[in-house]
């Protein structure tokens, strides 16, 4: 499998506290795991690389790379399903998915970077793999960043919906704008999509002390 395995153990807590004021540890990454994040910009400098270059290397290397959004998080890829439905490429690959908004999204973008060349090999119907994935990549960010919305800011990820403890995780600042450019960023190669553009715009809105009101 393409991919450049972590050799760090992670551990992931199910949110920031349980009653008793305790995080429960949900999942343990042992060293070797991969990061849908990782994958994601090594893609990107891969596929920069190759265009610099003319090194087909390159391509392959980034090609290959794709392999993990394919595969489930249990059998080793970095792939969770939301609800039984939208495909998530997971920062973490945990067995009880995290949902981390910010990686997803780096990994959308390496996926756009390699898919916007026409040397990628294609897959079914003319598409390629990595626009493939991509596309589906994009429909679930379009569906599920609500979900992410807090009122004045935005959350981390989605380990409180998907573990069934501790509160939500909100993203201090640094993440929050991390969030802004990175919707920035997709908006800009989903020029129609007006769910993206409203949220970076809403976000944008946060971060410069608006509130949305009560009812």
């Amino acid at each position: 499998m393409g991919s450049w395995p972590a050799d760090v153990e992670r551990r992931i807590s199910a949110g920031r506290q349980t009653e008793k004021g305790r995080a429960k540890q949900i999942d343990v990454l042992k060293p070797g795991w991969r990061s849908a994040m990782a994958q994601g910009q090594a893609i990107s400098l891969l596929t920069r690389a190759y265009h610099h270059t003319g090194n087909k290397t390159y391509l392959k290397a980034a090609l290959k790379a794709l392999k993990p959004f394919d595969v489930d998080s249990k059998d080793g890829g970095v792939r969770a399903t939301f609800l039984g439905r939208y495909p998530w490429y997971e920062e973490y690959p945990t067995t009880s998915p995290t949902f981390v908004l910010n990686g997803f999204m780096f990994s959308l973008v390496g996926l756009y970077d390699l898919a916007q060349t026409k040397d990628a090999a294609l897959g079914e119907k003319g598409v390629s793999t990595a626009q493939r994935l991509f596309n589906n990549g994009s429909s679930s960010l379009r569906a599920m960043i609500g979900l992410f919305d807090t009122g004045s800011g935005s959350s981390y990820d989605l380990r409180h919906f998907s573990s069934g403890v501790g509160a939500p995780v909100i993203a201090r600042a640094e993440y929050h704008v991390t969030h802004i450019n990175l919707l920035a960023a997709l908006s800009s190669v989903l020029p129609r999509d007006k769910v993206i553009s409203d949220v970076h715009k809403r976000w944008l809105a946060y971060h410069n002390g608006k509130r949305i009101k009560p009812n």
